[in-house]
């Protein structure tokens, strides 16, 4: 009598094997492989107004999360969820398995290329400071937080504004790291912070929409190049990352990518020229 048992207990056992044994499988597979399983892809992204925001239904909009629906939906990848992080823990997370592609206007840099395989770049975007409205520290460039007694400047953690504030020499007593805008803004509004280094369309895009009668932006002196937003991909997933860049290269600077992007502030000079070449 105990034999079926015995026999249906093993039979179980096995199938519990080879299925497990298969999404420890799947899960070694790249990113494309997966979606050909009938996983979707996973797309991290950090809020930073206008590259990535939630609209009033809550579903994720801004520039770098329209233009990578667009490229997906060319390629006919559909099956898409979005996965929120902090900025800083981004790499992390792409690394780690738990993402596969970043969309959160993430800017190109040697030690980032590192570690991750990014896209061409979907913008061109020179930085800004927001400052209090009637700019009361008279600050103008990132060289004022160094020689202004007590100016404090917030950056985003992880960001490469950030790493340009080092770079200028403004001593790490002098800044204050938050891990979105919005924060930031709320600290220089309550006087926790005296300005905030960002890009300049995102700024723009803060002040029209959040603080026009508390804020004010200020090109931001620097002899920096404009930085160079783009999608990034974990290092075994060329695949991915190739086909998203090939068909990126149709897309960018073109009259319909101008018009997915503007009603976030961005305008034609914010964007690289359809026959620019991706620093790569």
């Amino acid at each position: 009598m105990k034999r079926p048992y015995l026999v249906a207990a093993i039979l179980l056992a096995l199938l519990t094997s080879v299925l497990a044994f298969r999404v420890l499988e799947i899960g070694g597979e790249d990113a494309l492989t997966r979606y050909q399983h009938g996983l979707p892809l996973r797309v991290g992204y950090a809020l930073e107004a206008p590259f990535v925001m939630l609209d009033a239904d809550g579903d994720v909009t801004g520039e770098a999360s329209e233009v990578l629906r667009h490229v997906l939906h060319t390629l006919g990848l559909e099956r898409v969820v979005w996965l929120h992080s902090d900025f800083g823990s981004l790499i992390r997370e792409l690394e780690s398995g738990r993402i596969d592609i970043i969309a959160a206007g993430m800017f190109v840099t040697a030690e980032r290329r590192e570690r991750v395989l990014f896209s061409r770049p979907t913008a061109l975007i020179r930085p800004g400071l927001l400052v209090r409205r009637g700019n009361p520290f008279n600050l103008l460039s990132l060289a004022d937080f160094s020689s202004q007694s007590g100016a404090r400047l917030a950056v985003i953690d992880g960001s490469i504004e950030q790493q340009q504030a080092h770079a200028a020499g403004v001593p790490e007593r002098r800044l204050k790291f938050f891990p979105d805008e919005v924060s930031a803004m709320a600290a220089i509004r309550a006087g926790q912070a005296d300005g905030l280094l960002l890009s300049a369309v995102s700024l723009r895009y803060l002040i029209d929409r959040n603080g026009a009668e508390a804020f004010e932006l200020v090109a931001a002196q620097t002899e920096q190049a404009p930085g160079a937003p783009a999608f990034a991909f974990r290092r075994q997933d060329s695949r991915l990352h190739e086909q998203v860049d090939q068909a990126l290269a149709s897309f960018i600077g073109s009259a319909e990518h101008l018009q997915l992007v503007e009603k976030f502030g961005f305008v034609a000079s914010d964007l690289p020229s359809a026959t620019e070449e991706s620093e790569r």
